[in-house]
């Protein structure tokens, strides 16, 4: 069965119940990529223009994503294929807040942590690690981001595809099915012992561990792992 993939990104109003502003997605094997901006409802934090640098007034005069084209064209494209992001939660849960509903997702960013043992996972991290060379790919700027976000999709897919002897759509339906579940995390992002494994923190200082299952503004991800060492 052949799959469709649809690589999408989004620039917000800010992390907590957030709103479009700019919007990017590409299907797979088209040449072009949708890209557009839209005047949210709510206003756009600052820590958020810091990240993409689109203000009030670069939108002021964009259409407003709930009553756009793009929300009917990409509800019906998301029917029928798979959402390819890095940390699709977020992007997820942004369209969502827009009305928009993803039946199937591929995050990059749970899979490249699930390949690979590397001190971080930023999208722009894997595209110089690898050397992905997109002259007009600007970071936080949705098209970029997309243009990128294919590229990464595509060497994890194949690495993966080699070293577990795979298709290319039963690689997809693999990292469908890792999207879908909890993954073991590799090593601590914070805390005194950042940097180290869970195996070696769980050596080193239990205590510190179980007081890190306490914490409940962590991810599913992060619990699971936690709860799997104390286990």
């Amino acid at each position: 069965m052949k799959h469709n993939l649809l690589f999408l990104d989004t620039e917000t109003t800010g992390m907590e119940n957030g709103r479009v502003v700019q919007l990017a997605y590409k299907k797979e094997g088209d040449a072009d990529t949708f890209v557009a901006y839209y005047k949210p409802p709510i206003p756009i934090e600052i820590e958020a223009m810091v990240v993409h640098h689109i203000t009030e007034k670069h939108v002021a005069d964009k259409p407003a994503f709930a009553t756009s084209e793009t929300r009917a064209t990409l509800s019906e494209l998301l029917t029928d294929s798979i959402l390819v992001a890095h940390n699709a939660k977020f992007d997820i849960g942004i369209l969502a807040n827009e009305g928009v509903s993803t039946q199937h997702s591929i995050c990059t960013l749970k899979v490249a942590q699930t390949m690979y043992d590397y001190p971080m996972y930023k999208l722009q991290y894997l595209r110089y690690l690898w050397g992905i060379d997109i002259a007009e790919a600007l970071a936080h700027d949705a098209r970029g981001d997309v243009a990128v976000l294919e590229k990464a999709f595509e060497h994890m897919a194949t690495e993966y595809a080699a070293s577990h002897n795979l298709t290319a759509e039963e690689t997809i339906e693999a990292f469908v099915e890792i999207t879908r579940n909890p993954i073991l995390l590799r090593r601590a992002s914070f805390g005194k012992y950042v940097g180290k494994t869970f195996e070696e923190i769980k050596k080193i200082d239990r205590d510190y561990l179980r007081w890190m299952g306490t914490l409940k503004d962590k991810d599913e991800d992060f619990l699971y792992t936690v709860q799997h060492h104390l286990s």
